[in-house]
């Protein structure tokens, strides 16, 4: 059993919290208006007061960046924590102890992570008496100081003495479901032998394995711990406990090896990671995505290299959105990111990422590699290869400015280069689109900002039950968003969706506010519902429509790019109607 915080106990505390002053802590906030503003501490490039703190309703949001939120939302964000981190900091702020419910989780690794730790430490004692290692370590550029950050160490053949030393405390079993050792006909033994080692953490800085680096002729050349169910290779990233609290840049590097990882940050760059010998993962894509929008990968510029980037752009392009960017860097030939920055600097350095490869140009140049633009067969074979890929992706445009990219290099038009099949929104509402992409859509910020303001007033109840029975996409944001403010909770003051309808703040009487609510409540199901076209075809019929009514719904669908043939014929009646 393990415990966790009662979401009762959130709310209370997001409510008792003076989220100005704990955001002033960190941003320089200027009184307006009834609100505070300053310049937001999320985007850079221009000196206005974009972001804004609401004290009445407790929420933040930049009118720029769209970032917004609650109190939690702010520290999570800020001081890149998680939400337990985040809860847990608010907690301190107001001087309350969190109260612990027990649930059921996984096993307690807690042994586990003290064992690993101690083994570390040793290790890392272990090192200063190894000439060799010491020695490799230097001509690498390594200093003391990072050895010491990163508790890089060494893991000698015999460790007989560290093995009584941890059975004093911990009996084999654990020694060996620590990941640490392993046992053979000769009882207990280390699992990484004549190697240096690289300890890995999680987020809780937990050591939850190692990689080790042998100095000989031992194969193979770089070993990871054994997968655990605290330890799996496909969640974690080496230096990502360290990456995700860099503040100075907008991106997160991804390297090849711990090297990379480690020389950067002796140099300055703070925000590099690197996979544990295994393809980047989509977990990898997602944690970084919850910390920045935009990531760069840099891989060798050898066919390998290439290949390598073309495997991670095919694992994660079918979770890129228009705010989010993956870029890829190749460094010159011969150089990997500890030896370029090491002969260069940072400053070098940041200059070549600055000019990375937006992913549209990286595409064009692994696709034309060793094919002459000249043939028609080479430009089939790649137009083929482009179709692969445009098939996964589920942002339209990425797959036009991608199509247009490779139709303009190769002078063939898009049409007949690939297929784009646009998406519109589906009668059934099965979006595929996230949650948070709903945020665009300024029917559902009005609907959400007129039902939290005026709930209580409400009486047409149509679109609100076709939301609140609706479960996936867009629909399940707002359902999420809507039961949150019905049930009097504040788990919707962390979404950004109601961060951003609040922040429209418009000035409405209340009979404004329900005549409002009604057409873009209509206008929400004639996007979403497809039994509201015919609802709506027998009221006009049966001329059953208020005045206002019909004229709403007229200028909607006029207002539409497509008219669908039930539209049409919808129109048709409203047009009859006397």
């Amino acid at each position: 059993m393990s415990k966790s915080i009662p979401r009762e106990f959130i709310d209370k505390l997001i409510e008792m919290s003076d989220i100005v002053g704990i955001i002033g802590t960190y941003v320089d906030l200027r009184q307006s208006s009834g609100q505070y503003r300053s310049k937001c501490p999320f985007h850079d490039g221009d000196n206005i007061t974009t972001f804004s703190v609401s004290p009445q309703k407790g929420i933040y949001h930049c009118f720029k960046c769209n970032e917004g939120g609650n109190v939690i939302s702010f520290l999570m964000k800020y001081l890149s924590l998680d939400f337990i981190e985040a809860v847990e900091k608010l907690a301190e702020i107001n001087h309350v102890e969190i109260p612990r419910t027990a649930t059921k989780q996984g096993p307690d690794n807690s042994k586990f992570f003290e064992i690993n730790k101690l083994v570390a430490n040793e290790y890392f004692s272990y090192l200063k008496n190894e000439p060799a290692s010491v020695e490799y370590l230097k001509k690498r550029g390594l200093t003391g100081e990072t050895a010491k950050d990163f508790l890089i160490g060494f893991a000698p053949k015999v460790q007989s003495q560290l093995i009584e030393k941890l059975r004093e405390k911990f009996d084999d079993e654990l020694l060996i479901k620590s990941g640490s050792f392993g046992k053979g006909e000769n009882g207990l033994y280390p699992f990484f032998r004549n190697r240096i080692t690289f300890p890995i953490f999680n987020t809780k800085e937990n050591v939850i394995g190692f990689g080790g680096r042998s100095i000989d002729e031992q194969m193979p050349k770089y070993l990871n711990s054994k997968e655990s169910n605290f330890f799996q290779k496909k969640r974690e990233l080496y230096g990502f406990n360290k990456a995700r609290q860099d503040k100075e840049l907008d991106f997160f590097l991804v390297t090849e090896g711990y090297m990379d990882v480690i020389m950067l940050n002796q140099n300055g760059v703070n925000n590099a990671v690197a996979s544990l010998g295994t393809a980047f993962s989509l977990y990898h894509l997602e944690n970084l995505f919850k910390f920045k929008n935009k990531i760069i990968f840099c891989f060798d510029s050898d066919e390998a290299g290439l290949k390598a980037a073309w495997r991670s752009l095919n694992q994660c392009i079918n979770k890129i959105y228009a705010d989010r960017t993956i870029r890829f860097l190749f460094l010159p030939a011969g150089e990997d990111p500890d030896s370029f920055i090491l002969k260069n600097g940072k400053e070098e350095f940041l200059k070549k990422a600055a000019n990375a490869l937006v992913l549209e140009n990286f595409v064009f140049q692994y696709l034309k590699r060793g094919k002459n633009l000249e043939s028609p067969e080479d430009i089939r074979l790649i137009s083929h290869e482009l179709q692969n890929l445009t098939k996964n992706i589920e942002a339209d445009i990425l797959k036009e400015t991608l199509v247009n990219k490779i139709s303009k290099e190769l002078g063939v038009s898009k049409e007949a280069l690939v297929a784009i099949k646009k998406s519109a929104p589906k009668a059934n509402a099965q979006l595929v689109e996230e949650p948070s992409r709903a945020k665009t859509d300024k029917s559902f910020l009005l609907f959400i900002y007129i039902y939290s303001n005026f709930k209580d007033s409400i009486t047409e109840k149509g679109a609100l039950n076709f939301v609140m029975n609706s479960e996936e996409g867009v629909l399940a944001a707002v359902k999420k968003v809507i039961n949150s403010i019905s049930n009097g909770s504040t788990e919707h003051t962390e979404s950004a969706l109601y961060t951003e309808a609040e922040m429209l703040n418009l000035k409405l009487s209340e009979d404004d506010a329900l005549q409002e609510f009604q057409r873009v409540s209509d206008e929400v199901q004639l996007k979403y519902d497809k039994n509201f076209l015919n609802e709506m075809k027998k009221l006009a019929k049966d001329r059953k429509l208020s005045f206002e009514r019909k004229e709403n719904l007229q200028k909607t669908l006029n207002l539409s790019d497509n008219i669908s043939t039930q539209e049409e014929e919808l129109i048709k009646l409203l047009n009859d109607y006397a």
